[in-house]
């Protein structure tokens, strides 16, 4: 049976860099093949997961997928949830909203930089960045471990226990 993964991320359209890992690292870890589609939704900001515009794309790809089932991943940055109590309460409020619509919530601590590169990365350079990882394969660099995480931690990331339930592995 076929499957639709929508990929709600923080970035725009004009940047895309969340992206970028995030399917470089489907494309290392996992086979793709028809059956297998990936939808994008740009949220511009996590501020705007349960925005009605977002509800909206999310209902209209599951809507013209007809072809199998859809699931819906929300891929965020956990930002300094650990020190700043904004920052917590955000991530408490999408986590429960992706519970309570049965949506899986793909996290990285705390950003998704820090994550595949390993360090904080400036906004101004995030595009640059994000390309020179693509156009040098980095995520041949990036640990497994990593990317393999049940607890939220410090450059870790939840993203392949996630992408397990639906992908088949290399």
């Amino acid at each position: 049976m076929a499957i639709q993964m929508i990929l709600c991320v923080e970035t725009n359209k004009k940047a895309d860099t969340d992206s970028i890992y995030i399917l470089a690292a489907i494309r290392h870890w996992y086979t793709l093949n028809n059956q297998i589609k990936i939808s994008k939704i740009y949220m511009n900001t996590k501020s705007r997961y349960d925005s009605k515009d977002v509800r909206r794309e999310i209902a209209k790809k599951t809507k013209d997928f007809v072809f199998g089932k859809t699931k819906v991943l929300y891929c965020i940055d956990t930002d300094y949830y650990e020190k700043n109590a904004d920052h917590a309460k955000e991530l408490k409020a999408i986590s429960h909203y992706c519970e309570e619509n049965h949506y899986d919530l793909i996290w990285f601590c705390h950003d998704v930089e820090e994550v595949f590169l390993g360090k904080k990365i400036s906004d101004s350079q995030k595009v640059r960045e994000a390309e020179l990882f693509k156009s040098k394969d980095k995520i041949a660099e990036v640990g497994e471990e990593s990317l393999s995480c049940n607890i939220i931690h410090m450059h870790r990331s939840n993203i392949l226990n996630i992408l397990d339930q639906y992908l088949p592995r290399k």
